[in-house]
C-alpha cells in the first residue's frame, strides 16, 4: 500500500510539473513592468523616444528582411496601423538586420510600410527578450509592457489585433 501511494504522488507530481511548464508555453506573455525607453532614428531620420508616446498604445515589431513569417506579418501590420492610427496606436517596426540600411529601405518601400521603421541595436532588442523573430511587443498607454507575442499565424494576428483594440479602448 505505502508503495502504491509514493507512486502516485510522483505522478501527480509530474503531472502538475507539466501542466505549470505547458501554461507558459501559450505563445502570449503577459507582461505589466515598465517598457525600457529608447531614443532610436527612423530611416528617414526622424527622432523617435519611446517614452514620449505615454498617451497612445505602442506596438513594436521585431522583424528582419529575411525572416518569412515576419514578411507575412507586415501586411497584417500595416492594416491594422491603417485602422487604428486615428485612435492612437503607433506602430514602430524594429528592424534587426544587420548591414546594408539600403536593402532596408528598399524592402519597406516595398512593403509599403506606412509607420515607422528604426534600425535597432542588439542591447534594444534583448531589454525586450525578442529572441525569436518576428516578436511583437505591445505597449498601453501608461507605458507598460502588457504583452509580447513571438511568431506570426492568422490566429495570432487575430490575438495582436484584439489586444490592440483592448489597449485602445481603456482609458488614459
Amino acid at each position: 500500500m505505502r508503495r502504491s501511494f509514493s507512486g502516485w504522488s510522483l505522478l501527480l507530481s509530474l503531472y502538475l510539473g507539466w501542466v505549470l511548464v505547458l501554461s507558459g508555453c501559450t505563445g502570449e506573455k503577459k507582461e505589466s513592468s515598465l517598457a525600457p525607453d529608447f531614443t532610436l532614428k527612423t530611416l528617414q531620420g526622424q527622432e523617435i523616444v519611446l517614452s514620449k508616446l505615454k498617451g497612445k498604445v505602442v506596438l513594436l515589431d521585431f522583424w528582419a528582411t529575411w525572416c518569412g513569417p515576419c514578411k507575412e506579418s507586415i501586411p497584417h501590420l500595416v492594416q491594422l496601423y491603417k485602422a487604428n492610427e486615428q485612435k492612437g496606436l503607433e506602430v514602430i517596426g524594429m528592424n534587426v538586420d544587420r548591414g546594408d540600411e539600403n536593402a532596408v529601405r528598399r524592402f519597406v518601400q516595398s512593403m509599403d510600410i506606412p509607420y515607422p521603421v528604426v534600425l535597432t541595436p542588439e542591447q534594444v532588442a534583448r531589454d525586450y527578450g525578442a529572441v525569436g523573430l518576428p516578436t511583437t511587443i505591445l505597449v498601453d498607454k501608461q507605458g507598460s509592457i502588457r504583452a509580447k507575442i513571438p511568431g506570426f499565424s492568422i490566429k495570432i494576428g487575430q490575438t495582436i489585433t484584439a489586444t490592440v483594440e483592448e489597449l485602445l479602448s481603456e482609458k488614459p
